[in-house]
């Protein structure tokens, strides 16, 4: 009986939906044994910009705001719905029992210039220079980096609750040379020894790891599966020895990203470096990764890959990892690349025989 009602299933798969989606998504079996998803792109991403505003900050920021236009241009030529908000490497002192000061942890509106603008979103005026000046935060800030914790401290501040979505992509991009030693219980710019442990040292025992902020993330953003996080964090710091001993001329407290580098990897960030004259490929590299990963399309059943079919708004699309799509089997998902990356609400067809049929 059951090898007949398999038989039954399989004769009227032109008609049986096997599951739903989001608004505007249908999934369907096709006669010939094909699956057939439906859906328009989830253009919502929110980025989070957290800088480094110590003392050797400024030419840094400058390498980044120049060429903030172009790392912009693929987000606004297609529509995209973002959030971009600033914040630094010294807003955990809100919170802290040694400032105490909720101003640290609400998202810049510029420095020396004030713009009022504290979310920007594709309607803000002169999008380009209001971020420019919220970015641009100086360098007179805490010499004790703590992004991770600042981060969290911004993310957390009921002052910025508009910025998150629940249905958004959440990028972080961290500016910094030195790298993230978050630690709640130890005194802000605290030189000396606690318990024989030195400040930014890896050996503090208080040291919070990479890993619970990555579950700090995973929990922020509904995030279940490593394979499927709605999130990334990329950074441009100090990234190889050689750089470190480049940078130490204008930095001598310069600390190869060692933490960044290992939140980076875990969230399928990027890593960019702070040695470089310019920060355009970087930044490139940085906007097609969120991009990828923040229009990745998943299927509602594991295909045979080479029967995979994509159309956008009609249009077949090539499986290329350059300016097409490729399938990323750890999140069953396709994701697309280059020029193929989808504009904001196109409809992505996507067709394939199933690996496997189960009934």
């Amino acid at each position: 009986m059951k090898h007949l009602i398999r038989l039954l299933a399989l004769t009227t798969m032109g008609s049986l939906i096997v599951g739903c989606g989001s608004s505007g998504s249908s999934y369907s079996m096709l006669s010939t044994g094909q699956s057939f998803k439906q859906a328009k792109v989830n253009s919502k991403i929110d980025m989070l910009w957290t800088i480094d505003n110590s003392s050797s900050m400024t030419p840094l920021q400058t390498n980044m705001t120049n060429n903030f236009n172009s790392f912009m241009s693929t987000f606004i030529t297609k529509g995209y719905d973002f959030h971009l908000a600033v914040t630094s490497t010294e807003a955990y002192l809100a919170g802290s029992r040694w400032a105490n000061n909720p101003a640290y942890s609400k998202f810049s509106d510029g420095v020396s210039t004030h713009t009022g603008v504290f979310d920007i979103v594709p309607g803000t005026s002169n999008l380009i220079n209001t971020f420019v000046a919220n970015a641009s935060l100086g360098a007179n800030g805490s010499g004790d980096e703590r992004a991770f914790s600042s981060i969290k401290a911004s993310l957390n501040d009921t002052q910025n609750t508009n910025f998150l979505r629940p249905d958004s992509f959440l990028a972080v991009i961290i500016l910094s040379d030195e790298d993230d030693f978050s630690d709640p219980n130890r005194a802000e710019y605290s030189w000396t020894f606690r318990n024989g442990i030195a400040d930014h040292s890896y050996s503090d025992p208080g040291l919070e790891s990479v890993d619970s902020y990555v579950s700090y993330l995973d929990t922020l953003t509904g995030t279940t599966n490593a394979a499927t996080r709605r999130y990334s964090v990329s950074a441009i710091t100090v990234d190889t020895q050689t750089c470190l001993n480049s940078h130490s001329n204008q930095s001598p407290s310069a600390i190869i990203g060692q933490r960044y580098i290992q939140i980076a990897n875990d969230t399928q960030g990027v890593i960019g470096s702070v040695c470089d004259t310019s920060y355009a490929a970087a930044l490139a590299a940085i906007e097609s990764r969120i991009l990828e990963l923040g229009t990745q399309f998943y299927l509602n059943a594991p295909p045979i890959e080479t029967s995979i079919v994509v159309t956008v708004n009609n249009v077949t699309v090539p499986n290329d990892p350059d300016n097409g799509w490729t399938y990323n089997s750890a999140a069953n998902s396709i994701m697309f690349h280059g020029t193929a990356i989808p504009e904001a609400g196109a409809d992505i067809n996507v067709a394939f025989d199933p690996a496997k049929l189960s009934f």
